[in-house]
């Protein structure tokens, strides 16, 4: 509009050139702000007896990070992780979406958690729920189909596509896990390390582009845990990982999130975190023994 109001003081020719400049020179280019894959802003949690698993939790997690959620039995690593897809969706938001909603989710009437900038929320449950691959602790609180393959290609068929197609990415999804030939077989007959496998390629098979898995290396022997930690290692994604095995956490996290009480008390990189041992006894954890090996006296 002031280039229009002063064009009896200048040439056009030059007004063009003038605007041509500044848009190289003068107006740095706006990068857009990339989008975090979570968003979680004063999530508080009750569940129906009464106990206040989630206090006020903060966390931001950007695209392709891997991090790690440690805490105490009971400090709220589960909770939240339910959180992520509307597993908990709190009295205040629609009560449809899973058994475990009974709760209450106390955040001042503003929405709690977005994936990828989509709030989580029942409008939106279907979407959240195909970009937010949960891993539970206990195959067996997942596993339910009478074949192999026909629990791996149940969340493809949900999500719209034909048999043949979700055959297909149910085969692909085991082979990624290692598990193609137990395709025909029945989840119950197979080790507790291969349901757990079997329960990440059922998650694979959605192409979620965020994962969160429930304590992924509880109750495994010392190959079956490997494994599992390869198979997370070699997934190209946005990776939370509630867990006790900080181990596990320093080989495959660049950050931990400390929960304890239900409150986030420790957010940093993990050998900042896990390397605290002051920190880690205040909230009933200890120092991996590969940190205390290189700890100087």
């Amino acid at each position: 509009m002031v280039l229009m109001e002063a064009h009896h003081l200048f040439d056009s020719s030059l007004i063009a050139s003038r605007v041509s400049t500044m848009s190289r020179t003068d107006e740095p280019s706006a990068q857009p702000a990339a989008v975090p894959a979570v968003l979680v802003r004063d999530l508080s949690y009750r569940y129906p007896d009464g106990r206040l698993a989630l206090r006020g939790v903060d966390l931001t997690v950007m695209p392709g990070e891997a991090v790690a959620v440690v805490g105490p039995n009971g400090a709220g690593k589960s909770t939240l992780l339910w959180h992520l897809n509307g597993l908990l969706p709190g009295r205040e938001r629609a009560q449809a979406l899973h058994s475990h909603g009974a709760g209450r989710v106390e955040r001042n009437g503003e929405p709690a958690v977005w994936i990828d900038g989509l709030e989580v929320n029942e409008p939106n449950a279907p979407e959240v729920r195909r970009r937010v691959g949960l891993v539970f602790q206990d195959p067996d609180d997942q596993l339910f189909s009478t074949s192999v393959l026909d629990d791996v290609a149940f969340g493809p068929l949900n999500l719209g596509m034909s048999p043949s197609e979700a055959r297909r990415i149910a085969v692909e999804s085991l082979a990624r896990v290692e598990l193609e030939d137990v395709a025909d077989r029945a989840p119950h007959h197979l080790s507790f390390g291969e349901r757990k496998r079997i329960c990440l390629a059922g998650v694979l098979a959605c192409r979620p582009s965020v994962l969160a898995l429930d304590e992924p290396t509880a109750n495994l022997d010392p190959r079956a845990r490997r494994r599992f930690i390869e198979l997370i290692r070699g997934l190209v994604a946005t990776k939370l990982i509630a867990t006790h095995d900080l181990e596990m956490v320093l080989e495959l996290c660049h950050r931990a999130v400390l929960l304890d009480n239900g409150r986030v008390v420790a957010n940093g990189l993990v050998r900042n975190v896990l390397g605290d041992p002051s920190l880690l006894e205040a909230h009933g954890l200890e120092m991996p023994l590969s940190l205390k090996i290189r700890r100087p006296d």
